[in-house]
């Protein structure tokens, strides 16, 4: 069996055009499904030029809204993929890389990249790596996730795994959903495993300056949500 791999874009059609080569040889390996998040250029073409599922959304959602349509578009396919994943559209965690992640499902129910693990090899700019530090730093602070990198866009599960995290909207569905998606892993008793991966920061990227102030509202907005929760039973069904 084959696996799922959702890839969230919005206003994407240059650089993906740009790895079009990438994209063609990753169509022989996986399912890919491909979820415009409104863009107004021509990504969804990218898409379907490649033979691609494309979940086009009418107006730009965010992120996470994005990967949870394409997971649950994921889901819905026949047969079931053997495992789904999310990318970004930049492929700034090469595919090469992608088994060794992959193969960790064998023993957890989500294997997550991290760019802040001993081996891993990041490229970007110091003011980006200072912050990203300190909001993981503040996450396994105030929510105690033993995650040392939240925020790397790319992760794996196990197809019930990913039923269970994403059958219901999420509170966060911009850049800080991966927190309320972790969140909701350890509340309901997933295993998880943080593994290290190189990482380029790729020219063009839509994370904008106002990105860590929206994060830092969407963190407040789940700790709210979620703070004194009991387990989340009317997910954990769905694994039964």
């Amino acid at each position: 069996m084959r696996g799922a791999i959702v890839i969230p874009a919005y206003n994407e059609y240059a650089r993906m055009n740009s790895q079009i080569e990438k994209y063609l040889e990753l169509s022989k390996q996986y399912d890919m499904i491909l979820v415009d998040d409104g863009s107004g250029d021509d990504t969804y073409r990218i898409g379907e030029s490649l033979g691609w599922h494309v979940v086009r959304l009418s107006k730009n959602m965010g992120k996470g809204y994005a990967v949870r349509a394409g997971i649950l578009r994921a889901l819905a396919l026949t047969p079931e993929p053997s495992f789904i994943g999310f990318s970004d559209a930049d492929l700034s965690v090469s595919p090469e890389q992608w088994e060794k992640l992959i193969s960790k499902l064998d023993e957890y129910d989500i294997v997550i990249g991290s760019r802040s693990m001993p081996d891993s090899i990041v490229k970007r700019s110091i003011p980006r790596k200072l912050i990203s530090k300190i909001f993981n730093h503040l996450v396994h602070e105030v929510l105690q996730l033993s995650v040392h990198d939240t925020q790397c866009g790319l992760k794996f599960f196990r197809p019930q795994a990913a039923r269970a995290l994403f059958s219901e909207p999420l509170t966060a569905n911009r850049y800080a959903f991966d927190i309320e998606i972790l969140l909701r892993a350890r509340i309901m008793g997933l295993s998880f495993k943080e593994t290290g991966v190189n990482w380029v920061a790729r020219d063009g990227s839509k994370v904008g300056i106002s990105a860590p102030f929206e994060m830092l509202i969407s963190l407040f907005k789940i700790i709210n949500v979620y703070n004194g929760i009991k387990p989340l039973e009317y997910i954990k069904k769905t694994l039964l």
